[in-house]
């Protein structure tokens, strides 16, 4: 049975409003390019040191050398680059996961989906920066769909993949519904490790629990799954 993940749809195009803005320009030219990557690694530095809130455009266009029009020409919305950096950890680390535990026949599907739960939940920029990507991707699951550009809930349609796997396997219970069963794991775990996650940014908690945390609240979903 083809696996429902491995369909992807071409992007969404840059006119097209989603939440009622635009999806911003995508640059062709090499020059283009290393304005929006300058940019990009401005904003996140920025975002970074100072959370969304406190974050300040004029200080992100100072850092890269270019204007305010210029950022808002790439990035519509200062929050969208939460996005693009959940989008690209799924291109770069997600979906390279999710196709090794499909590859992997000695592996059970279980701790396939687990790896892919845990790197989703474990920080690349901080853990105050991660946390608040989380909390956009969440919010604004159709404009993340439309940045990343494969489809509608990548997310949960990744899970899904892996679990409809499992189940051709005998290691999910035959009746159970595959989209269900990804959005309660996928839900299950990141509502748990996003709180985990902003008391380990505050420093009261150590960045061990974000993986314990995820650890404990998938082992309870996958009560649900497995056969």
């Amino acid at each position: 049975m083809a696996n429902a993940a491995a369909h992807i749809t071409p992007p969404t195009p840059e006119s097209v409003l989603v939440g009622g803005v635009g999806l911003g320009a995508t640059p062709k030219q090499q020059r283009g390019i290393e304005v929006r990557d300058r940019l990009y690694a401005a904003a996140v530095k920025e975002i970074d040191a100072k959370g969304i809130e406190e974050s300040r455009v004029e200080n992100i266009v100072a850092e890269a050398g270019t204007s305010w029009g210029t950022f808002f020409r790439y990035f519509p919305r200062k929050e969208d680059i939460f996005l693009h950096e959940s989008a690209r950890k799924f291109r770069e680390v997600l979906r390279p996961a999710w196709d090794e535990a499909l590859a992997d026949k000695d592996q059970p599907i279980r701790e396939g989906a687990r790896k892919v739960i845990l790197l989703m939940m474990e920080p690349q920029v901080s853990p105050r920066f991660h946390a608040e990507m989380l909390a956009e991707t969440l919010s604004h699951p159709a404009r993340f769909a439309a940045i990343l550009g494969e489809g509608e809930l990548p997310l949960a349609v990744l899970m899904a993949g892996l679990l409809a796997e499992g189940q051709q396997r005998g290691e999910i219970k035959p009746d159970a519904p595959i989209a269900v069963c990804a959005a309660v794991l996928l839900a299950g775990v990141m509502f748990s490790a996003a709180g985990v996650l902003q008391d380990v940014a505050k420093g009261s908690r150590p960045g061990t629990d974000i993986a314990e945390v995820a650890n404990q609240a998938f082992d309870l979903a996958w009560t649900g799954v497995g056969a």
